[in-house]
């Protein structure tokens, strides 16, 4: 074996986009053999080429959207907010998005486009599952001053959804997402309750990526193992790798806060490649956005909020593409 062909550690981690943690637990399980750095003994060199061999295959995507569902089952963890910070980033940066509100409470309706009681049943996904309106026909455009999202509405007669048959319901949105060959979308976001109903499942299963937001504070950390579960429902459910885990973030961070860097550091430890790097801190300007009704890049660009999403969403983009080939 060629000492060309030996790298480090970390350009091993650096190669598989993996902790050390997970290197550690791979090399274990593959049985692959360290070899000593001539330099220094204490240092451990891999093989370039069975490192490689441990490389996830990308997961293959049909159609030209990625869906991605921002879910917890805890309230209060900055996902609506968070799935429209998102959308308003691919939108500034040309991409075509598509927000849809599947919460019956109507977070992101309220927060962007007009009061619950001006939305009709057939505006609803309630009513595109009745068979009563196509799903084209549910999606209304918002025109921003420097960007568009189009946008699906929500009010609290989409609870009618949970209480329906599940086994029709849930692969309702897949069964569409999948066969939308003419979709123009290069990203859907979904933003979901707080629960674990049916409306819920149906946006985890028709979604390629779930994106979770975590308060930080180690109670809701410890909730996360719950959507882990959904998950793996969901893609027996599919047959298939989606929906896939894309990532945990922690939302209204305060770095003065000791428990907030317990809350990190707690689930660092418990999924060390699934930690998004980017935390959102709790800043007034946030909170602000919802009721100026519109994106927080644009009510206030320059807040450390506003920063912070946009520094979010490269990180999700850039994991999307490392993770998928497209087939569209």
């Amino acid at each position: 074996m060629s000492n060309n062909n030996l790298i480090s550690a970390s350009e091993a981690c650096e190669l598989l986009s993996i902790s050390p943690d997970t290197l550690r637990r791979l090399v274990r399980t593959n049985s692959i053999t360290t070899i000593p750095d001539p330099t220094d003994a204490r240092v451990k060199l891999y093989d370039r080429d069975l490192i490689i061999s441990l490389k996830r295959p990308a997961m293959t995507i049909s159609t030209r959207h990625k869906v991605i569902t921002l879910s917890n089952n805890k309230g209060g963890v900055s996902k609506t907010t968070s799935a429209i910070s998102l959308a308003a980033e691919a939108a500034k940066e040309g991409l075509q998005v598509l927000l849809i509100d599947a919460a019956p409470q109507a977070s992101a309706t309220i927060s962007l486009y007009e009061s619950e009681k001006e939305i009709k049943e057939n505006e609803l996904l309630l009513g595109w599952l009745k068979g009563n309106v196509s799903f084209e026909e549910l999606i209304k455009p918002i025109v921003f001053e420097k960007f568009k999202i189009d946008f699906i509405a929500s009010g609290s007669k989409n609870d009618q959804i949970d209480r329906s048959n599940p086994l029709e319901v849930v692969p309702a949105l897949r069964e569409f997402f999948d066969s939308w060959e003419d979709s123009p979308y290069d990203y859907i976001f979904i933003d979901t309750d707080p629960s674990f109903g049916t409306l819920v499942s149906m946006a985890q299963v028709g979604s390629h990526f779930v994106l979770c937001p975590v308060q930080a504070d180690v109670l809701s950390v410890d909730g996360t193992a719950q959507l882990s579960r959904q998950l793996q429902r969901a893609r027996i459910l599919t047959r298939s790798p989606f929906p896939a885990l894309l990532g945990f973030f922690l939302s209204r961070f305060d770095s003065r806060r000791r428990v907030c860097k317990e809350a990190l550091e707690t689930l660092k430890a418990a999924y060390p490649d699934y930690v998004l790097q980017t935390v959102i801190p709790d800043n007034v300007r946030v909170m602000e956005s919802p009721a100026q009704k519109a994106p927080i890049n644009l009510t206030a660009p320059d807040s450390k909020g506003a920063l912070a999403y946009q520094s979010l969403w490269q990180e999700v983009r850039e994991r999307v593409e490392r993770s998928i080939t497209t087939n569209s």
